[in-house]
């Protein structure tokens, strides 16, 4: 009897396990019933969003209009919506050969005050005057621009850039003149780049920071070689590593022989004007990591020479420079050389003399420069720099500077992108051959406008 029962169970429990899986199925059904309505819900919403945003925005559009809240005329409407399609289609302004330019440049207003007018011994090489020893100007502002070129055979590029400032001609308001400072145009390959141009030596690539020269450029005269010369130069980049390489150089450049000094004998100046060529090599060797540190060292060598009255007198010139920066705060760079007759590159002037007897001599130079850069935070930058050029010579003229030292430390202020205000004091000595100082100081309040 027992045993029929339990054969009574299983047949029992098959009709309630088909009515359960029944239920779980409807209960399926009803779940993605639901979520296809809410899918459905979801995209209306959407749809009416973007609605709205269509008609704010056209709402915004009318009330721009001559009078806000108002339906401007439809002819009205035409000319506003076609001014902003063509003032959003504007592109780069285009060359003649349908290539883009760029226009840069940067607006500089200074004032300036000198404890001495230093033009009368210092020459251009002085610190930086008007028509009295103080005063305003606006002649070292610059204007540039920069050319993108077809490409070249290889992977390379064209490109050029050119440089100019209001420097040249008189000192005197609204009588300036516009000069070229540098140019150039450079074929330029991932591992090699060949440029022509104008530019500073090859072996002095860098300059201080400074708003408060710009005309000519900081420390000329006291260890800066800054004579802006034309030149062909060639460049090999070797890899030794993903983070380390070797720079190779070579620069042709045409340089001029007319500083020349007095001669003691006859108390008359030898002038050999003209253009002759000049060779130089430099050799920079860098190394980065991933921390933004970068140290860059090189040597470099410049030799030319002079023809003076059938006489050959050789330019051999030695020289190092420097870019150190060992954390994000701090930078250091700088230049140094050695050698005789350095007045074509923009040294003091005293390129070589003739001595009593009538032989012609070279005079030799020792100078160089060096300036860290802090940048204390996104606003302010303080620099300070140094430099000094030391010529050695027996024969030349008692009444010619022999030695220029120059000291400077400048406050930079980012008041805006685009805006910065400077504030610069700058020491300058000098010695004659004969030994007699002279001590010059200068204030320069700066505010320049990059566009």
């Amino acid at each position: 009897m027992f045993r029929k029962c339990w054969l009574l169970i299983p047949l029992l429990l098959t009709p309630l396990r088909a009515q359960q899986a029944a239920n779980q199925e409807k209960l399926l059904q009803e779940v993605l019933r639901r979520l296809d309505n809410l899918e459905q819900q979801n995209r209306e919403l959407i749809e009416q969003v973007k609605e709205l945003k269509e008609g704010r925005a056209q709402t915004a559009a009318v009330s721009e209009g001559p009078k806000a809240g108002a339906t401007a005329p439809l002819e009205e409407r035409v000319n506003i919506n076609e001014a902003r399609i063509a003032e959003q289609a504007q592109t780069k302004v285009e060359s003649g050969q349908k290539l883009p330019v760029w226009l840069s440049g940067t607006l500089l207003f200074n004032a300036f005050s000198n404890s001495k007018d230093p033009t009368y011994a210092f020459g251009q090489y002085g610190l930086l005057t008007g028509p009295s020893p103080s005063g305003a100007t606006f002649r070292q502002t610059t204007l540039g621009m920069a050319f993108e070129g077809p490409t070249l055979p290889g992977g390379g590029q064209v490109r050029g850039d050119l440089a100019m400032d209001f420097w040249a001609g008189p000192p005197n308001p609204s009588d300036n003149w516009l000069r070229i400072r540098k140019a150039g145009i450079t074929l330029d390959w991932v591992n090699r780049s060949v440029f022509f141009g104008q530019d500073k030596p090859l072996i002095s690539p860098y300059e201080p920071n400074s708003l408060a020269e710009v005309g000519v450029p900081p420390l000329a005269g006291a260890g800066n070689l800054w004579f802006w010369v034309p030149q062909v130069r060639f460049e090999e980049k070797i890899h030794l590593s993903a983070n380390s390489g070797i720079n190779a150089q070579v620069a042709a450049l045409q340089v001029g022989s007319y500083l020349l000094t007095e001669s003691p004998s006859t108390d008359s100046s030898i002038y050999t004007g003209g253009a002759r060529p000049a060779f130089e090599g430099r050799l920079a060797f860098w190394h980065k990591d991933r921390h933004d540190r970068k140290f860059e060292f090189a040597p470099g060598v410049h030799v030319s020479s002079n023809q003076v009255d059938g006489a050959k007198l050789m330019t051999q010139i030695g020289s190092v420079d420097w870019s150190y920066r060992p954390f994000a705060k701090l930078e250091w760079k700088g230049t140094g050389y050695y050698g005789g007759n350095v007045a074509s590159l923009g040294s003091l002037g005293n390129g070589f003399y003739e001595t009593s007897e009538g032989a012609l001599r070279p005079v030799h130079s020792a100078g160089g420069w060096t300036q860290f850069s802090l940048p204390i935070n996104t606003l302010i930058t303080l620099n300070a720099f140094g430099g000094v050029e030391n010529d050695h010579a027996l024969g030349v003229s008692s009444s010619d500077i022999a030695r220029s030292t120059s000291f400077a430390t400048n406050a930079m202020f980012h008041l805006s992108a685009n805006v910065l205000l400077s504030v610069e004091a700058q020491r300058l000595w000098t010695r004659t051959f004969a030994g007699f100082p002279e001590a010059y100081n200068h204030y320069d309040l700066a505010v320049a406008y990059l566009f």
